[in-house]
């Protein structure tokens, strides 16, 4: 059974590995560096963090790695323009210098209209770690970093949305789509298109989704050895509603077009995915969430493969728990978490930390742990672990 839900806590791996699955890293609450956002501007206007890390990793004998970063992100009015928002980030890795342009965009509102045009991240869906809907954003991929920012990088879209009295209509535009692939391969040209309307129903709301995408990791085609990235078809169904202090969370959706390989060529298949979750406030400073995904292929008339040679099954379903809470005035912020797949062969635990020692400074640390039974599609990685400290200091 194929681990489909991010594995979050898998920020340090091997290149192979970083080959062979897309990884959204904090889906699912879980933050390697345990940093913290910062969602009000300080007098200057301007954000500006600094953050090391070291982190240990690997199966057996655990490898040192280092990193530090420097993040910027402003706001700029630009009058009848609009609103200019932008974030970014130099990061060094190992004596590897990167630089990102994580986040540009200008947005503007008139009347019941609003618009946003440059690189920014959308989410789709209600469930946390659970990718149903959310296929959007780009992931990021095993080993691409070992050092978070405070924002993920986004993609260009053109975004429109409409509010209407009891509905919100928004709709994008996807101009340069962001597709990981295991082997070279050329990227695509395609355009994605996508609406969403969201309605409000007594304590929750109910969403519909509509979109023409392409798909987020390249599908390999086992018998040419080439990766390919063709548009796909997705309607969805997503809804929301509390009774007290549990939050229930419904994601369902239907991908047509989408491409599996088999021995000889690649075919085109419809899938149906769903997931359920909960959230439970047990206290002012505790949160428990849990949530279970599955997926099912309509067709499964032969053998079909993924990319590492593992067979791709017609079921699939994973599941996560985990838990959060504030300690200390706020002070103190912990979480664990524990994921894998429903038949048990896939497990990973994660454990972190972060403590605000004043407005400006925070430490944190982190562990990991997996396991994989043999013949699972993780199995090379059974026994692998990591830990991690951080520090962070906000100017």
């Amino acid at each position: 059974m194929r681990l489909f839900i991010p594995l979050a806590v898998l920020i340090i791996a091997t290149p192979a590995f970083s080959q062979e699955l897309d990884l959204d890293f904090d889906s699912f609450g879980f933050d390697e560096n345990s940093e913290i956002t910062f969602d009000t501007l300080p007098e200057t206007g301007m954000e500006v963090s600094a953050t090391v890390s070291l982190s240990y990793s690997g199966i057996g004998a655990l490898n040192q790695s280092s990193a530090a970063q420097i993040s910027l992100a402003n706001e700029h009015s630009l009058g009848t323009l609009g609103f200019l928002e932008w974030a970014a980030n130099a990061t060094i890795i190992d004596y590897d210098i990167e630089f990102d342009l994580s986040r540009i965009h200008l947005q503007n509102s008139t009347g019941n209209f609003s618009w946003k045009l440059g690189k920014y991240r959308i989410g789709w869906g209600e469930i946390e770690g659970a990718p149903v809907l959310d296929v959007v954003n780009a992931l990021l991929s095993f080993g691409d970093v070992n050092l978070s920012s405070d924002e993920l990088p986004g993609q260009w879209f053109i975004g429109l949305d409409y509010f209407a009295s009891s509905v919100t209509v928004s709709s994008f535009l996807g101009i340069v789509p962001g597709v990981s692939h295991a082997i070279p391969a050329t990227d695509s040209t395609d355009i994605e298109v996508g609406i969403k309307a969201s309605l409000p129903i007594e304590s929750g709301s109910v969403n519909l989704y509509a979109a023409r995408l392409v798909p987020q990791s390249g599908v390999v085609d086992i018998h040419s050895d080439t990766s390919h990235a063709t548009p796909y078809v997705l309607a969805g169904f997503s809804t929301n509603r509390s009774f007290g202090d549990m939050l229930f969370e419904v994601d369902v959706a239907s991908k047509f077009g989408l491409q599996r390989s088999t021995a000889t060529a690649l075919s085109y298949h419809n899938r149906i995915d769903a997931a359920l979750g909960v959230e439970y406030a047990a206290s002012n400073t505790m949160q428990v969430t849990a949530a279970v995904s599955g997926q099912h292929w309509l067709e499964q008339s032969e053998d079909y493969f993924e990319f590492d040679g593992y067979l791709s099954t017609q079921n699939a379903a994973n599941y996560i728990v985990g838990v959060s809470e504030e300690l200390m005035d706020g002070k103190l912020s912990v979480s664990a978490n524990i994921l894998g797949t429903l038949n048990n062969n896939v497990n990973v635990t994660a454990l972190s930390a972060s403590y605000s020692y004043s407005d400006r400074l925070e430490f944190g640390a982190s562990a990991m742990w997996l396991s994989a039974e043999t013949g699972a599609q993780f199995e090379a990685m059974d026994g692998y672990e990591q830990y991690g400290l951080t520090s962070k200091f906000h100017f």
